[in-house]
């Protein structure tokens, strides 16, 4: 059967320190004196949903920011879990099963679940991996090298699928023998910010800004971030500002940048419609400085933009030029 993934970079293993082996309070947590011996996948990244209705537990894998061409890694780990240390070196086989993207949609359809499998070219070496979980030891772990590619999807909601599919010891375990890790890159100009500058509403001299603010600027694209407010409504991609005393936002508005190599900003349009349902819309100013610019390392230093929100009626509303400092990756 032909693999659609090749994952690369080298397995290493490791000892550490036991997971445990039956579930307790609908955690993932494991309780070693509750069990035979099982291999199983270990806890790896961060925990996002519990096994449940014949779906694998998923654990949620960041690579970070990244452009087309740079590496990032993330750990696969399998336990020999229970209550006694591997009697002696186990081999474990992990391969692909795509039939378990289907089965977590199906069971965490309530939730918008719509995982699909990355494309090939975002991992190195070809599946099925072997791990050997060392005697006296619980656990092994392979190091998963992957490269960003050209056809790697921003907006697609992506799933490794992987199953143990054999165990030279013991059984392998009904509720962890597989999992699904959902993959999430950021783009090179995604972070949290600190965003002063100036704000003006043409209809409105008494809607002033509340600067300074948080903005985190989160990737839709390879090289387009959209503007959320982590302090507003407890979060949402929207504009804040002060109305007459008290706060308020525009409703269905918020900008999206999208930028070139350089960090030049080559547009801004409404995250929600170009217009919207309400009719706003966003538009750059092209007197701006309209850039962002990079420390040494990559990392974004500051953006300088401007831009326009317009709506019927009005033409342009409301005029921004805003600096974005940048305090560091979002949460």
């Amino acid at each position: 059967m032909k693999r659609l993934f090749k994952i690369g970079g080298s397995l290493l293993l490791l000892t550490s320190m036991m997971f445990t082996s039956c579930l307790k309070d609908d955690s993932l947590t494991l309780d070693t004196g509750l069990s035979d011996n099982v291999t199983e996948f270990g806890n790896t990244g961060s925990i996002a949903t519990n096994p449940s209705g014949g779906a694998a537990p998923r654990f949620a894998i960041d690579l970070g920011s990244l452009k087309t061409g740079d590496t990032a890694s993330f750990k696969v780990n399998v336990n020999y879990a229970g209550d006694e240390m591997a009697p002696q070196d186990i081999t474990v086989t992990v391969d692909i099963d795509e039939s378990l993207l289907a089965t977590y949609n199906a069971a965490h359809s309530v939730d918008g679940a719509n995982y699909i499998a990355p494309p090939a070219s975002l991992f190195k070496t070809s599946f099925p991996i072997t791990l050997v979980i060392p005697k006296g030891k619980q656990t092994a772990q392979a190091v998963i090298e992957a490269q960003l590619s050209n056809d790697y999807d921003f907006n697609a909601a992506y799933a490794l699928p992987l199953k143990i599919t054999s165990t030279s010891v013991g059984e392998v375990s009904g509720n962890f023998g597989s999992a699904l890790y959902s993959i999430t890159v950021r783009n090179i100009y995604d972070g949290e910010f600190t965003v002063t500058g100036s704000f003006v509403d043409l209809t409105n001299s008494t809607f002033t800004a509340t600067y300074p603010k948080t903005a985190d600027l989160i990737t839709t694209g390879p090289a387009s971030n959209a503007y959320y407010e982590p302090d507003l409504n407890g979060g949402t991609f929207g504009y804040a500002f002060n109305a007459g005393g008290s706060g308020s936002y525009y409703g269905s508005f918020a900008p999206v940048f999208t930028f070139d190599a350089d960090g030049n900003v080559l547009s801004v349009v409404n995250y929600y419609g170009q217009p919207s349902s309400n009719g706003r819309s966003a538009e750059l100013d092209p007197a701006g400085e309209n850039k962002m610019t990079f420390d040494a390392d990559g990392t974004p230093k500051e953006l300088n933009v401007s831009y326009f929100m317009l709506q019927p009626g009005t033409s342009v509303r409301c005029k921004f030029a805003e600096k974005y400092v940048y305090v560091g990756p979002r949460p």
